[in-house]
């Protein structure tokens, strides 16, 4: 029993070691490092609607820019569709926590709607070849907040806000614009075997 149990414990390590947990492909994978990729399809539902933050399409737009640019930067984004080694469908749930004080003790100081909190980040992201799909991926990060020195200064000027009732509108492009590292991190991390 005991070397069942240890050979039970060694194939799951074993398995576990090999590649990410959150990867789902029909059949072993094996995908260069320095494969080429191209944004076939891209879908973004936003959540958390405020008049003070950008509009649902500019939040669109933003992602889908900084996810070409980051490709772009790491030297795997295709130069057209038909030279792409493989094809991405990203489907992204963007939602916006902001302080709602209904009215509080908080309200002498903050105006309803005016704060961005946090961010939820989700995001699956299939990859294709041939028409074919060959992978796919998922990943929630939630509760996203600035972080690092440069989401530090995005902090302050959120305390900022605060004190002078102004708000924070300017941490949106903080994370419009470093969001999809995730997601190229998760291309590049994807097993080559």
């Amino acid at each position: 029993m005991r070397l069942f149990a240890v050979f039970l414990a060694a194939c799951l390590m074993a398995g576990c070691a090999s590649k990410p947990a959150y990867y789902i492909s029909p059949a072993p994978v094996t995908i260069p490092k320095t494969a080429t990729y191209w944004v076939d399809t891209f879908d973004v539902e936003v959540g958390g609607k405020s008049k003070h933050f950008m509009p649902d399409d500019k939040v669109r737009q933003e992602l889908g820019v900084d996810l070409v640019n980051r490709l772009l930067n790491a030297k795997r984004y295709a130069t057209s569709k038909e030279t792409a080694d493989y094809l991405l469908d990203v489907d992204i749930v963007y939602v916006r926590h902001i302080i709602d004080t209904n009215g509080g003790l908080s309200n002498l100081v903050v105006d309803d709607g005016t704060i961005l909190q946090s961010i939820d980040f989700g995001y699956k992201v299939k990859v294709k070849k041939a028409g074919a799909q060959v992978l796919r991926f998922a990943h929630d990060r939630p509760g996203l907040v600035p972080n690092n020195w440069v989401g530090q200064v995005q902090q302050w000027k959120t305390i900022g806000g605060i004190i002078t009732n102004t708000g924070n509108t300017s941490v949106e492009r903080h994370f419009t614009g470093g969001l999809s590292q995730y997601i190229v991190d998760d291309l590049q991390d994807i097993p080559s075997r």
